[in-house]
């Protein structure tokens, strides 16, 4: 397993412990801030940064050895799907009567931010070279 294969599998793993955490907070923040419309919009404000960091993780994961043409259309199509699912949700949610957006905006924007900070951490952290020591200079 190459340096990068492990980084990006640890980010993965990080963030999927991060969100696990964060929707284990959401219940009882949720049920006790707006009640059962409080513990929906929590979740699914959970769910949501879930899908922002856990999809462009894998697909990282998926398309890091593969050639750049590859890996940019994994990367963009997984950032493509993860758009239109959120603003899908959103506009489906726009319309429910007793959704509290407060509760899911919070653990929306905080599980996002989560999430981006472990990329960075884990990313910061990682010992990948940045140059391949066998390659040759030159062609010699």
């Amino acid at each position: 397993m190459t340096a990068e294969s492990t980084t990006y599998r640890k980010a993965l793993r990080v963030t999927a412990i991060l969100v696990i955490g964060l929707a284990v907070i959401a219940v009882p923040v949720g049920l006790l801030v707006g009640g059962t419309a409080g513990l929906v919009a929590a979740e699914i404000g959970v769910l949501v940064a879930a899908l922002s960091g856990i999809t462009t993780q894998v697909a990282m994961v998926i398309g890091h050895d593969r050639e750049p043409h590859i890996m940019a259309a994994i990367m963009g199509g997984s950032w493509l799907l993860k758009m239109l699912i959120i603003i899908v949700a959103l506009l489906v949610l726009q319309g429910v009567d007793g959704f509290h957006k407060g509760l899911f905006a919070g653990f929306a924007v905080a599980g996002v931010l989560g999430t981006l900070a472990v990329d960075f951490w884990v990313i910061r952290s990682a010992r990948i070279p940045y140059v391949d020591p066998g390659a040759r200079k030159n062609g010699e």
